[in-house]
């Protein structure tokens, strides 16, 4: 989805760098220029700042929705999605509504969690310019944050349209004074018949160190618990980044919870 619109169908794939030289591979991945048959263009990079939030009860993990704010090269926009689809292996699909933070956004946004059940409080007594001040009022809580370094490619196809968008993302999951990053890259369609299975089969071939992952909020999620139990720092190296191992720690976790479905 481009970013501001107001709602669509995302379909993506999420692959992450299952190495202990993650970075270096992301750089490579960032040279490439061709994918198959499939010119690869420099678009642009972006530095994001996300704030998820959620009601104390976890209503929106339990309706396999999120509710999140995002800065974006100094523009705050707040996004719902609602994953229709999500499982390593398998392309995920989601309805996402997204536009840049305002009262009318907020009102929106608000609706969209009533039509499925998720009270939450409005009204110009909730508003605020301050974001996370409005969330707070009607009665939400921050569940995860993390900010994310992330290069975009376009994917054109021999006729020259593109078909979709090739993310590189260095992410950092943010608790309190700690942070723990890992690499991904996800595939995004922007045209409906882009055949995502085949490019990140390419992907794959050119670097099989990558596999099927998560959405970022189901391993922050993950992430969070290995803290809490304690069993973070030694699936992490000097630099704070995940280690094969750390990652499949990550997967048995989300598994055994269930969250890998956002």
């Amino acid at each position: 989805m481009r970013y501001g619109e107001a709602v669509s169908r995302e379909r993506e794939i999420a692959l992450v760098i299952r190495s202990e030289d993650a970075l270096r591979i992301a750089n490579a991945l960032a040279r490439l220029r061709m994918l198959g048959p499939y010119q690869l263009v420099p678009a642009s990079v972006q530095r994001i700042h996300d704030v998820y939030f959620d009601t104390p009860a976890g209503a929106l993990q339990a309706q396999r929705a999120a509710l999140r704010l995002r800065r974006i090269n100094g523009e705050m926009l707040v996004t719902f999605k609602a994953s229709l689809l999500d499982a390593p292996r398998q392309v995920r699909t989601r309805l996402e509504i997204e536009l840049p933070w305002s009262r009318a956004a907020f009102e929106r946004i608000a609706r969209a969690l009533s039509a499925r059940g998720i009270g939450v409080s409005s009204g110009d007594a909730v508003y605020q310019h301050n974001a996370r001040e409005t969330f707070r009022r009607a009665g939400l809580g921050a569940v995860q944050e993390r900010q994310t370094f992330r290069r975009v490619r376009y994917v054109l196809a021999a006729s020259g349209e593109v078909g979709a968008e090739l993310v590189l993302d260095r992410t950092g999951f943010i608790f309190g004074t700690q942070r723990v990053h890992l690499c991904e890259v996800e595939i995004e369609a922007r045209r409906a018949r882009t055949r995502l299975d085949v490019l990140a089969r390419h992907l794959m071939q050119f670097a099989p160190v990558l596999q099927p992952w998560y959405s970022k909020l189901a391993t922050g999620l993950a992430i969070q618990t290995l803290l809490q139990q304690g069993a973070l720092e030694e699936l992490v190296d000097a630099d704070a980044h995940l280690t094969p191992a750390g990652l499949d720690r990550i997967r048995r976790v989300v598994e055994q919870t269930q969250r890998g479905v956002l």
